[in-house]
Order: C-alpha cells, then structure tokens, then sequence
C-alpha cells in the first residue's frame, strides 16, 4: 500500500478560497512545506486554515452520495 499526503489551504473552510499546495510521500514532508508558507503572504494570517489528507493511492475514496 502506497500513500500520499495532499496539503491544501482553504481559508475559513470555503472550497472558493482553497488552494491545493502540494502531494507528499510522508506526512512529516508535508508539515514541512507548511513551515515554509507559515511566513508568507495569503498564509501568515490563516495558520489554521492548512489541511493535510492521507490517501491510498489506486483506491477509490468516494463511491456513493453524488
């Protein structure tokens, strides 16, 4: 089993206002880039809008409820 960590960015929760930031081999790897962004404009002032999801690679992960 492969898995990834996809580092988005939605401020205040609001899919218009996410930024998707980058997919990592490990979960350290992605908490790292946030302590990259944490500094910059857009981001600085939003410190708890960062989210990190694992996922299975070749695994659907959303099959019902469209």
């Amino acid at each position: 089993m492969k898995t990834v960590y996809v580092l988005e960015h939605a401020i205040d929760g609001l899919t218009e206002n996410m930024r998707l930031l980058g997919v990592y081999d490990s979960k350290q790897e992605a908490e790292k880039a946030i302590k990259t962004l944490s500094d910059k404009p857009g981001f600085k002032d939003h410190l708890d809008d960062f989210l990190i999801d694992e996922y299975e690679l070749n695994k659907l992960c959303w099959s019902s409820g469209f």
